[in-house]
């Protein structure tokens, strides 16, 4: 009977080392999670550090960005850039960044290094508006540096997959200095919707004026584009001028506007 019992006292240690050893959390996952957290937080807190800290001063993120034209940009940014990079939204008080983890899809973890790769979903919203919202494949790397858990590097893909405001693209084409139409792509949930519009320069009583779409805009003498007495901008040649209408006609929507 002792033996008995002395066996299952001796599995149950064992079962409970093993448990605790299996829920114990790998190193490198705890750091992805808290990057998460501790990024989510920086509204509030405004401690650039509770991010900084988790990572090596000689981390690098390797980034492939795919659009939602379709198109792939690639950069590189150091420790130093991320650095500026979260000072930076901290002081756009207008802007807020959020992350959530949805897949853990790998993790090794090794006595000095270790590695996680996850499917972490994003928003961005300036407003209140969806600037952008996708998905991001994250690959982190960490090691033990100086006797302290830090990431060392990063490989990010990134995904936009829908968008109420952002960058826009505008085709503007003119007959003389008079005539102007302008084919505008703008972000309109997931994917980009299309817009023609026409303006038109000429002078009425006196007065320069630019009308499109049954609104009439001032320009000026001293170059002031009007509307309604508000000043929307400054321009020296009239498609400078339509290219200040069309700025505030999308102020809503475009954070940017490349004209072409």
């Amino acid at each position: 009977m002792k033996k008995l019992t002395a066996l299952k006292l001796i599995m149950a240690v064992a079962m409970l080392s093993f448990l605790t050893g299996f829920s114990q959390e790998k190193p490198v996952t705890k750091l992805l999670k808290s990057y998460i957290a501790n990024s989510n937080a920086l509204c509030e807190t405004k401690q650039v550090n509770n991010v900084l800290s988790l990572f090596d001063d000689r981390y690098k993120n390797n980034i492939a960005y795919v659009g939602l034209s379709g198109i792939v940009k690639r950069s590189t940014i150091s420790f130093e850039q991320f650095s500026e990079q979260l000072a930076g939204n901290i002081k756009n008080k207008n802007y807020n960044f959020h992350m959530t983890i949805g897949d853990i899809v790998h993790e090794s973890q090794k006595e000095r290094a270790g590695t996680v790769s996850a499917i972490v979903h994003f928003e961005s919203k300036i407003d209140g508006k969806v600037a952008e919202k996708g998905t991001i494949l994250m690959n982190l790397v960490a090691s033990l540096v100086r006797g302290e858990w830090k990431i060392i590097h990063n490989n990010t893909v990134r995904v936009s997959e829908g968008s109420d405001i952002g960058n826009c693209v505008c085709y503007l084409f003119s007959k003389g200095n008079s005539f102007f139409n302008a084919e505008t792509y703008y972000p309109a949930g997931v994917e980009y919707d299309r817009e023609y519009q026409s303006f038109r320069v000429s002078t009425r009583n006196g007065k320069r004026i630019i009308k499109g779409n049954d609104v009439t805009y001032i320009w000026a003498e001293n170059g002031d584009v009007l509307d309604a007495g508000r000043k929307l901008g400054n321009a020296k040649s009239s498609d400078e001028a339509v290219k200040v209408v069309l700025t505030h006609v999308y102020s809503e929507t475009c954070t940017k506007i490349d004209f072409n």
